[in-house]
């Protein structure tokens, strides 16, 4: 069987990380000292690591590094010379601080938030629109009945604890979200 000649485009995660600036990435992460005691794993590398582990779904950190390791020779034109440890990636997520992503993200959504916005809302830009905001708050359980049964149940009421509540706001001419917040579920 031969090669496919009907692929064309390039793979989603190629795109995302094209829509990205390393050195603006790079400059963030130093402004926010998030490259204080690095040696290889800098901000850009820990970026496409973790926006890999997003986009294929992983887990845990055993998840993330095997398949990364895996795929070597395929995420080498990413900019990531050497592939960390697991134990490189546990210690950046503790030490880097999220406001460098938080401020990654507030750059990439006032850059593209025009871009990823539908046509039919742009067209609908009345006064009342532009200051329209939309406010969402879920809950994501930590634990699952399918998963770990009885893990993370009060021993006296039975009743499932720990999750996060994650609060979103939304741009009603945009709809995509301008400020996204994790707290804890109680």
């Amino acid at each position: 069987m031969g090669k496919s000649i009907h692929f064309s485009g390039q793979p989603l995660y190629s795109q995302v990380i094209k829509l990205l600036d390393k050195s603006k990435i790079l400059q963030t992460s130093r402004k926010y000292g998030g490259e204080h005691y690095v040696k290889r794993f800098d901000g850009w590398t820990h970026l496409v690591v973790m926006l890999y582990a997003v986009i294929m779904r992983f887990d845990s950190l055993r998840e993330i590094m095997a398949s990364i390791q895996a795929e070597a020779r395929k995420l080498c034109h990413l900019g990531i010379t050497t592939m960390p440890s697991r134990s490189t990636l546990s210690d950046a997520n503790k030490r880097r601080p999220e406001i460098i992503f938080e401020s990654i993200y507030r750059d990439l959504y006032t850059t593209y938030r025009n871009i990823l916005s539908s046509d039919s809302r742009q067209n609908r830009d009345t006064a009342w629109m532009k200051r329209l905001q939309i406010i969402d708050s879920t809950t994501i359980t930590l634990f699952s009945n399918l998963l770990f049964k009885g893990v993370g149940r009060h021993p006296k009421t039975g009743k499932k604890k720990g999750g996060i509540k994650v609060h979103t706001v939304i741009h009603a001419n945009e709809g995509v979200p301008s400020d996204i917040k994790f707290t804890s579920a109680a």
